[in-house]
């Protein structure tokens, strides 16, 4: 926690001290950091002490993690918080007053005078700091644990070095802000969630060394900076497509815009904004169409002729039910209901995946077909087990539409782009409009959120009967023809 581990000897020598915990003295085999800090200037030893106190936490953490304990970490509210009170105190580091290399003794004698109310400033504040965390006083005193919500913790930690929060806001300091804000805001599954932002940690990388570093000012990041960036993705033999560029440019723009909101500094300005080339990304954009009536009966030979009968059943689930297909192949046991009056397949959350964020909770009947084929697969008996094994995981979603775009491609030797096997949920709602179904009904029954398919679900969420549906549904698949809409 900082200054509180700063000793002084009866001879004016400054050392670092701080006893270990004791879940962690037989890891590290020993009872306690010490180290002499080598000078009597109080300014000097604050500033190594920053440094010791910083490796002597990452031995701390190293061994926590070996122990399987997970350290609290600071949030972002208190953080910020804590840096605005440092601030408004003149105690950030950044506020500690300097030397020039060539001074005049004026210089000189302002400095000195600056430096003591500084300390003067600071010896008060450990005063404080010292008191809201003592628990009990005596010989060996007690004090609070870690607490990620504690503002004075983390006030003395930015003192210390051990937490970094610069005076005027970096680029890395935005950006370990803006992830857990996002993160909390869109509620992915766990495995989108890694891999956002694996990606998107890729990208503010490759902007931090375009920038000059990490460490760069978001005051010093200018609209010429944000450009210039940009156009890096629009040159090169395989320049990026318009859609590709504008997303990193809200991506990156979003880092700005959280800064902003959460140090509550309406001087951070947003470089990125208005950059978008939404005419150039409307143009370049690939649209997916619906199947013909001819090439889905192919395609549905092919599923039918696949030897993974997990992969045949995914396909016609999102044939005959228009779903997505992390909603096929993520369904549990428990969801499938083939023994009923009216069998049907509820898509719900789950303990697999979570619906995706546009998803609509319902339970949509089984066409003859799609019910045939699941009565002739071998389903586990525990009610909790995946339906589809390997294949279910929210990180097998990829691979299953690796595989069944692979028989549009090879099997079937259709190479438009615009034609994928998620295009049955295109195809699904082309068929709906031309069996005059209404668009509601045909929202809720593929899982589009919409005012009205949302009224759907909420009218029947306290027992919905799917045979409501089966009449709506029967006109969909009987519909064998209908023109390809592009979407």
């Amino acid at each position: 926690m900082g200054s509180k581990y700063l000793k002084k000897s009866p001879t004016g020598w400054y050392s670092y001290r701080r006893r270990i915990p004791e879940r962690l003295q037989k890891v590290l085999g020993k009872r306690e950091f010490k180290q002499r800090l080598e000078t009597k200037d109080e300014t000097v030893a604050l500033a190594r002490l920053g440094q010791v106190n910083a490796k002597a936490c990452a031995q701390l953490e190293n061994a926590e993690k070996q122990l399987g304990i997970k350290t609290p970490k600071t949030s972002v509210e208190t953080l910020a918080a804590a840096r605005d009170m440092l601030l408004r105190e003149g105690l950030h580091p950044d506020q500690q007053p300097t030397l020039p290399a060539e001074y005049t003794k004026e210089e000189y004698d302002n400095f000195q005078k600056a430096r003591s109310e500084w300390l003067d400033r600071k010896f008060l504040f450990d005063g404080i700091f010292q008191e809201s965390q003592t628990i009990e006083q005596g010989w060996t005193p007690k004090y609070k644990k870690n607490d990620p919500t504690d503002v004075w913790q983390a006030a003395e930690s930015i003192l210390s070095g051990e937490a970094k929060s610069s005076a005027e806001i970096t680029w890395q300091e935005a950006v370990e802000t803006y992830f857990p804000i996002n993160k909390q805001a869109k509620r992915r599954d766990p495995h989108d969630q890694q891999k956002f932002e694996t990606k998107t940690r890729n990208l503010f990388n490759k902007f931090a060394a375009f920038i000059g570093g990490e460490d760069t000012k978001l005051k010093d990041i200018t609209r010429a900076n944000a450009r210039a960036f940009l156009d890096t993705y629009r040159q090169g033999p395989k320049p990026a497509k318009e859609g590709t560029i504008g997303r990193y440019s809200s991506q990156i723009g979003a880092v700005f815009n959280v800064a902003r909101k959460e140090f509550m500094d309406a001087t951070i300005a947003n470089p990125f904004e208005g950059l978008r080339n939404s005419a150039a990304e409307h143009d370049d954009a690939t649209k997916r169409r619906s199947f013909t009536p001819a090439e889905l009966i192919q395609y549905e030979q092919c599923l039918r002729n696949k030897q993974q009968p997990e992969l045949q059943l995914i396909g016609l689930l999102m044939i005959y039910t228009g779903c997505r297909t992390s909603e096929a192949s993520g369904l549990q046991v428990r969801d499938i209901d083939l023994l009923s009056n009216a069998p049907n397949v509820k898509f719900r959350d789950n303990k697999i995946r979570r619906l995706d964020k546009k998803g609509l909770s319902r339970t949509v009947p089984l066409a003859t077909p799609l019910l045939d084929a699941l009565r002739e697969y071998d389903i586990p008996d525990d009610p909790q087990a995946p339906l589809f094994g390997k294949y279910s995981p929210r990180s097998a979603a990829d691979n299953v539409s690796i595989q069944l775009n692979s028989l549009i491609r090879h099997q079937l030797g259709i190479t438009d782009p615009r034609l994928v096997s998620y295009s049955t949920r295109h195809t699904f709602k082309t068929r709906g409009k031309a069996a005059r179904v209404e668009d509601p009904v045909i929202d809720y029954l593929q899982g589009h959120k919409s005012e009205y398919s949302t009224r759907i679900a909420q009218k029947y969420s306290d027992g919905l009967l799917p045979e409501a549906f089966r009449n709506d549904l029967q006109r969909i698949l009987e519909t064998e023809n209908w023109a390809v809409l592009e979407e």
